[in-house]
């Protein structure tokens, strides 16, 4: 006969304590990288591929298309607003030399008698970055009542095809918004962009 012995198996906790033992073992085994095998993960990558580079390049390269162009054209516009301010300051000191003589040109005695149109002219050496880009003067002789300033861009600069600026003794300002060489068309009556 047959004698039936009870074994009893070594590991005496319940099965779903096995099972927590056997995932804890598992999560804690050092895992093998396969790098780009076959079958293998992809998580433990260094580096791009070149497809992901030429993806970025080729982004890069159209926003930098875009943006320049647009960057240029605001410096241009802020060139050209700190020059209107310039010649506004001149106007105003002009006005001021007007109202201490009664003319634009006083002599050198302050005296409007002996116009010297040289006497009233301001001193523009101050004028900082936007006079690299333009060039400063009176356009023919300061009068006793009259006088016209103006501002022409420098060629060879990012303000070359800006067009004048003028502005006059009445504070009437125009620009040569086309820059044909001249303020008689539509909309160079003013300083604003038509």
């Amino acid at each position: 006969m047959y004698t039936v012995t009870h074994q009893r198996p070594s590991d005496t906790r319940y099965p779903a304590q096995r099972l927590q033992s056997a995932v804890r073992y598992i999560g804690t085994r050092k895992k093998k990288d396969h790098g780009n095998a076959p079958g293998g993960s992809l998580t433990h990558r260094k580096g791009f591929t070149l497809i992901e580079l030429l993806v970025t390049l080729a982004t890069i390269g159209i926003l930098a298309a875009i943006a320049y162009p647009v960057y240029t054209d605001q410096v241009a516009k802020a060139r050209r607003a700190k020059m209107q301010a310039e010649l506004t300051t001149l106007a105003q000191f002009m006005e001021r030399i007007y109202t201490e003589s009664g003319c634009y040109n006083p002599g050198e005695d302050g005296d409007c008698s002996g116009a010297n149109s040289d006497a009233a002219e301001p001193d523009i050496s101050a004028i900082d970055d936007a006079s690299n880009h333009y060039d400063i003067d009176f356009v023919g002789d300061v009068s006793a009542d009259s006088f016209l300033l103006q501002a022409i861009p420098v060629s060879g600069t990012g303000q070359a095809d800006d067009g004048l600026l003028q502005i006059n003794h009445l504070g009437q300002r125009f620009w040569d918004e086309n820059n044909d060489g001249d303020i008689d068309d539509d909309g160079e009556q003013d300083w604003e962009r038509n």
